[in-house]
């Protein structure tokens, strides 16, 4: 190579080297966030807002898309809209609250999911800061410790720790050092932990501050976005509403008052509020129908269920089916050493929750782990010794959930079941289900014990059926009459 070349090859590389973004070694957090905010409208203005209002509209991926009809992974998932969204934020507070209007589009057993009504949320914490101007305003508070500085793609990322150790990150766009995402940690009843992203796009000037007009959360489970946002208006500097706290979770929270009801010898229905199941008894030990909910209702069914016989412990759960409600205590049972059985089908998603680390919000499965000992169900299981026997059937016929399984006691005609049937549900979807599934295996019930409700004989529950799906068909009739056809509609019943 001449000397010509190499001084030619060697200012080429010193111009590509010189494009190249900075190294992260070489920039200080503090300086990093400094950028941000000028490219956001200044810092002073940045520190200047007090109060921000946004509108607009949004859906939400129904449990996180653990409620999709089935556990695979490229299952259609199920989502709910919200309109009329008016979400607060406090930045002095680094709080926010949300008001909407929302309705699932999907067909729903409880009208309370169709019926749009108003609905509130207090958000705090990292659940408050997926706004680039909170995140911002959090990461530039005086009590927060900034951490390491990193690249990712194409954004400078700038790790913080808030005053109550909550660890976030903030990603930079490189060139026009706006806020790209933020990311936090959260705890999860079905994946142990998780952790979010928040994406924002479309920056607008408003009041003298770029702010985005979409918003994209995804999750680090099977590449799940879980809600989505888009911005109507801003306003900056408002008068406040109170931040008043709503309900919400499976099971509630406090300490589980587990309720105990005989049904038949051996056999217990083991209740927290509306939800729980059956325990029956074997030669040398106890199964229990479900883990609803989350850990504390389901570790308290399965303490209390120990009590039940002297010598004998929980050792056997059946899981109706995958969806996040019902699996919520599955951590908890495994955890316990206890034995899964469900159909073959949900071994594929129960191997990814408890496979799942929690090392930031350690859970009973990650203060004491154990393997998953799964037990699958194709069409027909028989569980058996020479005290019992039941018999674990799949579903027939059920869109709601087509990797589901019930029980079935033969001697004492009890039937053990989960979204089947709920006799506190306002319309029934897919009311043929339960009828199909005992026709098609030639049972006789007289007594049923649900996940949700109560014990109801097979007479409540045929009845019921059919007065849920009349109320959904009827429903459906008075939405048609006003232009408007809900998903589900119309009702299909195999036993017109």
């Amino acid at each position: 190579m001449t000397f010509r070349k190499i001084i030619k090859l060697v200012s080429v590389c010193y111009i590509v080297i010189s494009a190249l973004p900075v190294s992260a070694q070489m920039m200080s957090a503090q300086s990093v966030l400094e950028d941000a905010a000028e490219a956001m409208g200044g810092l002073d203005r940045i520190r200047g807002v007090d109060s921000l209002l946004m509108t607009g509209f949004s859906q939400t991926l129904n449990q996180d898309g653990g409620s999709s009809s089935s556990s695979h992974p490229k299952a259609p998932k199920k989502w709910a809209a919200q309109n009329d969204v008016e979400r607060y934020f406090d930045l002095d507070d680094l709080s926010a609250y949300q008001t909407h209007r929302q309705g699932f589009l999907f067909p729903f057993a409880l009208a309370f999911g169709h019926s749009w009504a108003p609905s509130s949320q207090l958000q705090e914490g990292a659940n408050a800061l997926n706004h680039p101007l909170m995140a911002l305003r959090a990461a530039l508070a005086s009590s927060t410790e900034l951490g390491a500085v990193s690249i990712e793609d194409d954004n400078i990322v700038v790790e913080f720790t808030l005053a109550d150790d909550t660890v976030l990150w903030l990603g930079i766009n490189q060139l026009n050092k706006l806020p790209a995402w933020v990311r936090w940690m959260g705890a999860h009843a079905n994946l142990g932990q998780v952790t979010y992203t928040t994406w924002f796009t479309g920056y607008v000037p408003f009041d003298g501050v770029r702010l985005p007009n979409g918003f994209t959360t995804e999750i680090d489970w099977r590449e799940n976005v879980v809600s989505v946002f888009h911005v109507d208006s801003y306003e900056l500097d408002v008068e406040l509403p109170e931040f008043v706290a709503g309900g919400g979770g499976f099971g509630g929270g406090g300490s589980p008052d587990v309720v105990v009801t005989e049904v038949a010898d051996g056999v217990w229905d083991l209740r927290v509020g509306s939800n729980g199941g059956a325990v029956v008894e074997f030669e040398d030990h106890l199964l229990m129908f479900e883990v609803y909910g989350n850990e504390a209702n389901s570790l308290a069914r399965i303490d209390v269920a120990n009590t039940l016989v002297p010598g004998k412990e929980v050792t056997q759960v059946i899981l109706s089916h995958h969806h996040f409600d019902h699996s919520g205590g599955i951590r908890a049972a495994v955890s316990r050493g206890l034995t899964i059985i469900s159909k073959r089908e949900n071994e594929g998603i129960l191997r990814e929750m408890v496979s799942r680390p929690a090392p930031n919000f350690p859970d009973a499965l990650a203060r004491n782990p154990q393997p998953l000992h799964f037990i699958p169900v194709d069409e027909h299981l028989v569980l058996e010794d020479a005290m019992r026997r039941v018999d674990v059937y799949e579903v027939i016929g059920h869109m709601h959930m087509t990797d589901a399984v019930f029980a079935y006691i033969p001697e004492e005609r009890i039937l053990m079941q989960g979204d089947m049937f709920d006799i506190g549900w306002d319309w029934h979807w897919w009311g043929g289900n339960y009828m199909d599934s005992v026709e098609h295996f030639n049972l006789d019930p007289i007594t049923d014990i649900p996940v949700h409700g109560r014990v109801s004989t097979l007479e409540e529950v045929i009845t019921n059926i059919g007065s849920q799906v009349s109320a959904a068909r009827e429903f459906c009739a008075r939405d048609l009459a006003i232009g408007v056809y809900m998903a589900g509609c119309p009702v299909k019943y195999s036993r017109d």
